[in-house]
């Protein structure tokens, strides 16, 4: 049998790439494919890399929370495209998650514009920017102030990278902006479509879980607007309720201001850079899966869209996760055939991080031998 792996990361637990692996070493006597998924959150370097044949490059920059950090970026050669994530360079998983300092105002973008600043000097025509994973809520200023804008208060001075402090920006002197990126081919891979204002905006929607209290979230919402309203004036560019404005705390309304850019969802980039069609036609079977699968998933999170895919060419498709919430054990209208979670005893939650990529493989190999089970039965 042909089977795709093409499984999301289990976040915390294994890689988009690791879980496919899972998938390739429990069907030994299958022919299987792996196919590296990312939304543009972490693990968008890593997945774009895979299917262009390109390579990581690793240099210093200011890290998330304003110390020297070693960031990994993708560059492929042959297309002169680059990859940055900002979950490398302002990721949520690089920020110190002490209570006392966990906190927006403690983590810049900064070091996500010197990636950008890197690629340009590779020579880069196209970058793709993966907008998942942030610790920032700073509008982006940090990128900004890294290509050269400048953010003063109101007596003039130009405003540090940390700590953020939105409130203190009176005036925008955007003339040293680096005049490159005018002039390449802005992807922004991101499926949030939230605005960057308001109760469905970057602070009240992902404020919390970046350290803001809820107490806060009023003013810290202020602050943007007021920001918000300078940089439109400054570009002549209202980008306020832009769909995406809101992700990655805000580095999507910067993006759209400032850059010449497009939004696209991170799997429809990575499916066309990997001919993902071509390889869903040449299966029996795929086979996808996330961490967790409830809600949200079916709003159009990557496996679902994998799914829907395949249902286009008739190829079936089985949902293997840690969680899954209801009772659903397929939804078939979704061409999802089966439902699998893969704990199988009872366990903790870091237990079952931890076990993931051996449960995920034991859990792949019952549901197929069950599979090759029912096709003896029915002959």
């Amino acid at each position: 049998m042909k089977i795709l792996a093409a499984i999301d990361s289990f976040k915390g637990s294994m890689t988009s790439e690791q879980a496919n692996q899972c998938v390739k070493e429990a069907l030994p006597e299958h022919a299987v494919t792996c196919f590296p998924i990312a939304d543009g959150g972490e693990g968008t370097v890593d997945a774009f890399v895979n299917v262009m044949n390109g390579e990581m490059i690793a240099r210093s920059i200011t890290g998330v929370n304003g110390m020297p950090y070693m960031g990994k970026w993708g560059w492929s050669e042959e297309e002169k495209t680059a990859v940055i994530e900002v979950a490398e360079g302002a990721g949520i998983i690089q920020a110190d998650d002490k209570k006392e300092t966990f906190h927006p105002s403690n983590h810049t973008s900064h070091g996500v514009g010197e990636q950008i600043l890197q690629a340009l000097e590779y020579g880069a025509e196209t970058i793709i920017l993966g907008l998942g994973g942030s610790a920032t809520v700073d509008g982006g200023v940090g990128i900004l102030q890294a290509l050269g804008v400048v953010f003063m208060d109101s007596s003039g001075q130009p405003l540090p990278t940390l700590p953020v402090q939105l409130s203190r920006i009176h005036a925008i002197d955007a003339s040293n902006l680096d005049k490159r990126v005018n002039e390449v081919n802005w992807q922004i891979a991101s499926d949030v479509t939230n605005p960057l204002l308001g109760k469905k905006g970057a602070v009240y929607i992902f404020g919390e879980q970046k350290g803001l209290n809820q107490s806060e979230l009023p003013d810290y919402d202020a602050d943007m607007k007021k920001y918000a309203e300078l940089v439109t004036h400054v570009t002549g560019n209202d980008e306020r309720d832009t769909e995406g404005a809101g992700a990655a705390g805000g580095i999507g309304f910067a993006a759209l201001s400032f850059f010449p850019c497009q939004f696209e969802s991170g799997l429809s980039l990575l499916a066309e850079k990997g001919e993902l069609e071509t390889l869903i036609k040449q299966a029996d079977l795929v086979i996808t899966g996330e961490g967790k699968f409830d809600g949200q998933s079916l709003g159009g999170k990557v496996p679902v869209g994998i799914s829907r895919l395949a249902k286009q060419y008739e190829v079936p498709v089985i949902l293997f996760a840690g969680k899954i919430e209801g009772d659903h054990v397929a939804i078939e209208e979704e061409n999802l055939q089966a439902l699998v979670p893969i704990v199988d005893a009872p366990m903790t939650l870091d237990e079952a991080m931890e076990q993931g990529p051996a449960l995920l493989e034991k859990a792949v190999k019952r549901t197929v031998h069950l599979m090759a089970f029912g096709e003896r039965m029915r002959h």
